[in-house]
C-alpha cells in the first residue's frame, strides 16, 4: 500500500503545480538575427521556365561559292584553272586520286604527257565575296 499512497502524493503534487500558473503576457520587441548558418547542400534543378521571344535577325554572312571542274585528259595535255575571284583549293588526276600539280594558286595540271590513268582532273574552286 505503501507504493499507491507514495502515487497518490505524486499525483496531487503535479495537479497543484499545474493550478494558479499566471497566462504568459504580452509579446516582447524581437531580438536582433543571430549568424547565418553553414550552406546547406544544392537541390534538385526545377523546370525549364517559358521561352522568350526571338530576338532581331543578325546580318547576313558572306556569299560564297564552290565550283567543280572535271576535266578528261587522256588524250591531250590539260590544265584546271579557277576564275580570277576564286582560289583551287584542291585537284587530284583519275579516279585512283594521284596527285595533281599545282602550277599557281589558281592552276593545276596531271602532267605535260597524257595518260588515261589520269583521267579525269578534277579541281575544285571556291570563291567567297564579302558583303
Amino acid at each position: 500500500m505503501s507504493i499507491v499512497r507514495r502515487y497518490g502524493a505524486v499525483m496531487v503534487c503535479v495537479l497543484m503545480a499545474g493550478c494558479g500558473q499566471p497566462q504568459p503576457g504580452p509579446k516582447g520587441d524581437p531580438g536582433p538575427p543571430g549568424p547565418a548558418g553553414p550552406k546547406g547542400e544544392t537541390g534538385a534543378a526545377g523546370a525549364p521556365g517559358p521561352t522568350g521571344q526571338q530576338g532581331p535577325a543578325g546580318q547576313p554572312g558572306p556569299a560564297s561559292a564552290v565550283r567543280i571542274l572535271r576535266l578528261p585528259c587522256g588524250t591531250a595535255t590539260c590544265i584546271a584553272e579557277c576564275e580570277s575571284t576564286e582560289v583551287l583549293v584542291t585537284a587530284y588526276c583519275g579516279a585512283t586520286r594521284n596527285a595533281a600539280n599545282f602550277l599557281t594558286e589558281r592552276t593545276a595540271s596531271c602532267g605535260v604527257v597524257p595518260n588515261p590513268s589520269n583521267s579525269p582532273l578534277v579541281a575544285v574552286c571556291a570563291a567567297s565575296a564579302a558583303r
